[in-house]
């Protein structure tokens, strides 16, 4: 094999790179719009998988050792809708990058006999693929008028202050920290 910065798997790296930190902003830009719309669970599993993203593009940043290239490639220049439409533009995006994206790059590395490259494609389309379901899930619940009632009793949590309610619905209001409805979220009961 050639020089490392000469192979299509450097340049796929630095592409990696590049979208995995434009990925990361438009994600904090999606989370302040959830965050407007009143859905403060939306806007911090924006800002979590935000941060998921940075430590992908960081991963993708340490392949290198400085100097310069160039790339070239389409990155999607959007807008800034409402909620569900940020979820679902953020679902394709993702899905786009684990099925089509990473695929394809994985392979090439594995052509230029660049397995850790290839093994770390494979690995981040892992934690993509999970953003897609996640950002699905959530459009469906927003599509379905579920994120703040359910058809049986749940436990929702305050996520301003930890106050827990019982019922089909969160409460308009948080009773101990006087939240609106949009600090709650299902309690999660995986421990």
């Amino acid at each position: 094999m050639g020089s490392f910065r000469k192979s299509r798997t450097a340049r796929n790296l630095l592409i990696s790179y590049s979208a995995e930190a434009q990925a990361r902003t438009r994600y904090n830009f999606f989370a302040r719009r959830a965050e407007e719309d009143g859905y403060i669970q939306v806007a911090r599993i924006f800002d979590e998988t935000a941060a998921q993203e940075y430590e992908h593009a960081l991963r993708f940043f340490k392949f290198f050792n400085g100097g310069e290239l160039e790339i070239t490639w389409r990155f999607p220049a959007g807008v800034i809708e409402d909620t569900r439409a940020n979820l679902l533009s953020a679902a394709e995006l993702e899905r786009f990058v684990h099925e089509e994206m990473y695929r394809e790059f994985a392979r090439i590395a594995h052509d230029e006999g660049l397995a850790r490259a290839a093994d770390t494609f494979d690995a981040i389309s892992v934690a993509e693929r999970h953003h897609e379901k996640l950002f699905r899930g959530l459009a469906d619940n927003i599509s379905d008028g579920r994120v703040f009632a359910r058809s049986d009793d749940q436990v929702w949590k305050c996520l301003g202050c930890g106050y827990l309610h019982r019922g089909r619905e969160a409460p308009d209001k948080c009773p101990a920290c006087v939240r609106p409805q949009g600090y709650f979220a299902l309690l999660e009961t995986n421990w």
